[in-house]
């Protein structure tokens, strides 16, 4: 084959790769680093390559089948329309993580080569095999319609006609500082990463979903070719300490495990065995000559019957399988139901889903038996979290401890949030055999194994008065826990904020909660996108299918409940300060209207009277954002301060260094443009360091919660106000001026009441950082912690029509109206919430982790476990508030948000389109065959009336 000429290493002399396949071959013998691999089934098109000109999945294609051809990559730059299409990609925002990027670019490269002039629908449908996990497609979907308008025949453009713009003001659309990389192949993610003599690993993992282990069979994968260990649990006895977690919540009682289990396993995929090999074929190779005997036990697959008590202990060294259990009561209780007119009770349920980030986990540690300190690059949220876990973990001493982030992550969506036990085996081989190991897991690995996210059930009852009026509220939690705890958060955590969050936006007189978290035979649980989304769904749920038993617009109902905002003190009925909340129900009102509910209303009357079935779903929250000292408060945990440093170098840069680790959500691009029009400099003359701790502040919690905008721009905001005044001051000593007579203006400094110039930013702050006192003056630490901020709104619409036949539901259109205060960067806030919406979207009328009743895995592969698409996925319009805040910091998260509320939306609207034949909604997923049921359930029973 031949490869045009880009921007990859020359390829070396020698043989095809040995595992055969054309992306193998491409990433480990070409050096085409573009070609990503995200699923190795040919489903995501991450690793979409030109063979003459036509799209080929190289995961799917053997070396040998490409012999003879033309093979074009991402970096490729003899061509005008590549280079046009990266300019119209950045240009216009298409992408986050980037790790989808390069297949994208060549399947839109060979759209526009056979069709110059495509529909959105021809883009849509041609553009449905490959996957996008960040950004909902609406922002990839525009920039092709621009490429193609802008395209003609010749030499690129140099500059596109587009909207793109490179001012640093907060509130422009800057253009990304991350995305240049993830477009022509130079972004390094995790499986890019590579040390002289390292080893690859594989994990041997069980099949069963609880069984003893009988026996391991080592010998044919020892002798295997290339094999240097196959390591088992009673291997990695010496020179390693249990896994714990801490947790400040009183009553959490977590098992101590170990990264191999030993004696049984306990979910399917539970890690029994680490084959390290020279390479990564040859450790799969023995790894599958592994051989586990079993016996099995019956499976905990039911978190309610084990937090009873209706099944033994997982683990020895606990009394049951409950790890955690909350309970809270505010008001008279009782004597609210006692009197109630009328109580609604009902059971809500979610099944797990899948947080699904296109790059999978991974690590490559490097041990040094010479001075005994242990370097690991990992794709993680918190570097920080892995490096107190290793330490503590190994028996290594922090300080002799450095983690490192790569220079690309692709997506996390919360889950590598967490250390997990692979982490410490491959750190563990590192130190044992004296060299480098590297493991990258692969889909099925990571689907079955790398964790799961809600799957929790709660049951509500609401007491009502006369009037329809909310009295009290009871709920009762249940949070399946899977087989293993996930450090450094402890889930027990995300039981105590649901139970914070429930009464969220409105008036409870009388709350009564209690939450368990309990073990079962499943994949562990884990963080995923506002962990504390049943809060939202319960809260959501509970109003629409109140509205409905009183008769009265689920919207309506919502705002006569709102909490008031307006006194001294305003609270949630849990404690949470509410100051922070210029006007309470500004977004649901604004929706409302855009929504015109009674024009739809009579739109859907026609519609039923042809057979027709539409719905409208409406549903706000109050998104911790990340949430003021009040909430943690009330929680009885908090994740801590954040903390920045902002500092001239010795050139006159600006560098930023921060605990945030970015993965897609441009903390690059909007902590630069706060630094830049604090300090009126480019955007190009501020550097960001993070994922490296030995360079960045110390920060537990890295990226989470919705910490980037609120607090790590808050501490940079601050930093650099402070920074500037510095610099001010010290030019002001030298020349004599006043401090006060002295601005910055388009990277000057200049001497106000006559307008000369005095100098460059650059210059003076490089000259004085050139002195003793200049370097610590210039260097400015700020600890930013939430205060009495925090708080998002936000309300989402979602209008649905209902195919009556296939079951099929199609979202008609979609509305967010949020009020996140002062947007930093338009586009890339607009990419979170579209991102976000999608991915809820998609855990209501697609994605699931099934489980068999043998509680057995029924989605190991892309192919079961479906993603939204170009074809699932609506066009979502975005209507920003930005509402004045209290304090000096305007900014709030928005990340969470989407995902938190679209289910409660997308819900609402499918209840609503069947309400009037009687249907009522407790569970979210809602594929074709669950709405053919519900539709062949409603024929026996009675249409009601809704709305009076």
């Amino acid at each position: 084959m031949t490869c045009a000429p880009g921007t990859a290493p020359e390829p070396p002399e020698g043989e095809p790769h040995a595992c055969g396949t054309l992306a193998d071959h491409l990433r480990d013998c070409l050096g085409r680093a573009s070609v990503r691999l995200g699923c190795e089934d040919g489903v995501c098109g991450s690793c979409t390559v030109l063979l003459d000109g036509r799209t080929a999945r190289a995961c799917t294609v053997l070396a040998a089948q490409a012999d003879g051809l033309t093979v074009r990559t991402a970096e490729d730059t003899g061509d005008a329309l590549m280079r046009h299409l990266r300019e119209v990609l950045w240009a216009e925002h298409a992408f986050q993580c980037g790790f989808c990027a390069t297949g994208f670019l060549m399947e839109i490269h060979a759209l526009l080569t056979e069709h110059p002039d495509p529909s959105e629908e021809q883009i849509r449908d041609r553009l449905a095999g490959n996957l996008c996990r960040c950004t909902g497609y609406e922002s990839i979907v525009r920039a092709v319609l621009v490429a193609a308008r802008t395209w003609t025949p010749g030499p690129a453009p140099s500059h596109p006609a587009t909207t793109a713009t490179t001012d640093p003001t907060v509130g422009t659309s800057a253009l990304r500082a991350e995305d240049r990389t993830v477009l022509d192949g130079r972004a390094r993610y995790i499986a890019d990463l590579d040390v002289p003599g390292t080893l690859h690993a594989r994990f041997v993992r069980g099949t069963r979903p609880h069984a003893r282990i009988t026996g391991v069979d080592l010998t044919a994968a020892r002798s295997a070719p290339g094999v240097v260990a196959v390591l088992t649990a009673a291997d990695m006895r010496d020179g390693l300490n249990p896994i714990t977690i801490a947790c400040p919540l009183e009553g959490y009682t977590p098992p101590a495990f170990t990264p191999l289990t030993g004696d049984r396993v306990r979910f399917e995929g539970d890690p029994v065995a680490l084959v390290v090999a020279e390479s990564q074929a040859q450790a799969e190779d023995a790894a599958a000559a592994v051989g586990i005997g079993y016996e099995d036990q019956p499976p905990v697959t039911d978190a309610r019957a084990a937090a009873d008590g209706a099944h033994p202990p997982l683990f020895p060294d606990l009394d049951s399988n409950v790890l955690y259990t909350e309970h809270r009561k505010h008001g008279d209780v009782d004597a609210a139901f006692a009197s109630a007119a009328r109580v609604v009770r009902h059971r809500l349920r979610q099944d797990r889903v899948q947080n699904a980030p296109l790059e999978p986990r991974g690590g490559l540690a490097s041990y040094d038996p010479a001075d005994g300190t242990l370097s690991y690059h990992v794709a993680s949220q918190s570097p920080t979290s892995h490096r107190a876990y290793l330490s503590d973990v190994l028996g290594i001493d922090i300080g002799s401890v450095r983690v490192r982030v790569p220079p690309n992550m692709g997506g996390s969506f919360g889950i590598k949030g967490g250390v997990f036990r692979e982490d410490i085996a491959v750190c563990w081989a590192s130190r044992h055999l004296g060299r480098p190991v590297r493991w990258i897991e692969d889909r099925r690995e990571h689907l079955i194994a790398a964790g799961q996210a809600r799957g929790e059930e709660i049951e509500v009852e609401a007491a009502l008065g006369e009037g329809g009026e909310l009295l009290a509220l009871r709920a009762d939690l249940v949070v399946d826990q899977g087989a293993y705890p996930v450090p450094p958060v402890a889930s027990a955590v995300f039981v105590a904020i649901v139970g914070c969050l429930i009464p969220n936006a409105y008036r409870v007189p009388a709350y009564e909660f209690t939450g368990r978290l309990a073990l079962s035979n499943r994949t562990p649980y884990v963080a995923y996108r506002g962990p504390w989304e049943m809060a939202t769904f319960a809260a959501e749920r509970t109003m629409d299918l109140i509205a409905r038993e009183v008769g009265e617009e689920p919207a309506d109902y919502r705002l006569r409940h709102l909490n008031p905002v307006d006194g001294p003190d305003p609270r949630m009925i849990t404690g949470a300060r509410l100051t922070d909340v210029p006007e309470l129900g500004s977004t649901l009102r604004l929706a409302r209207r855009e929504a015109a509910v009674e024009a739809f209303r009579e739109r859907q009357a026609r519609a039923r009277a042809e057979g027709r079935l539409l719905g409208l779903g409406i549903a706000t929250l109050l998104e911790p954002a990340p949430g003021p000292w009040s909430l943690h408060e009330a929680m009885g945990a908090h994740m801590g301060p954040e903390p920045v440093r902002v500092l001239f170098t010795a050139e006159g840069r600006v560098e930023i260094r921060t605990g945030q680790i970015p993965h897609g959500q441009g903390h690059v691009t909007t902590l630069s443009q706060i630094a830049a029009t604090t300090l009126g400099l480019p955007l190009h003359a501020v550097d960001v360091v993070h994922g490296d701790t030995d360079r960045v502040p110390f920060s537990l919690a890295g990226t989470g919660a919705s910490r980037a905008a609120a607090l790590a721009g808050g501490g940079v905001l601050r930093a650099a106000r402070r920074l500037r005044a510095e610099l001010l001051a010290a030019v002001a000593r030298r020349t004599g001026d006043a401090p006060e007579d002295l601005d910055i203006v388009a990277a000057r400094v200049v001497h106000v009441p006559d307008g000369r110039t005095v100098g460059t930013v650059a210059a003076l702050a490089a000259a004085h950082v050139a002195t003793g006192e200049g370097r610590s003056r210039l260097d400015v630490s700020e600890v930013f912690d939430s205060e009495e901020t925090g708080w998002a709104e936000a309300t989402h619409c979602c209008w649905v029509e209902i195919d009556p036949d296939l079951g099929t539901v199609r979202v008609n259109r979609y509305l967010i109206v949020a009020d996140s205060g002062r947007i930093i960067n338009p586009a890339i806030a607009d990419g979170q919430l579209r991102g976000g919406a999608v991915q809820g979207i998609g855990t209501v009328l697609q994605e699931r982790s099934g489980y068999g009743p043998d509680g057995r895995q029924l989605s190991p592969d892309l192919t079961e476990y479906l993603l939204p698409t170009t074809r699932t996925a609506p066009a979502i319009d975005i209507v920003h508030l930005e509402s004045r805040r209290a304090g000096d910091v305007p900014y709030r998260g928005l990340g969470e948000g989407g995902a938190v509320l679209a289910p409660s939306a997308v819900v609402g609207a499918v209840e609503d389109a069947l309400a009037h034949l009687g249907v009522r909604l407790t569970e979210r997923h809602l594929p074709p065959w669950r709405v053919l049921d519900l539709l062949a359930a409603s024929r026996t029973l009675k249409p009601v009336p809704e709305y009076r």
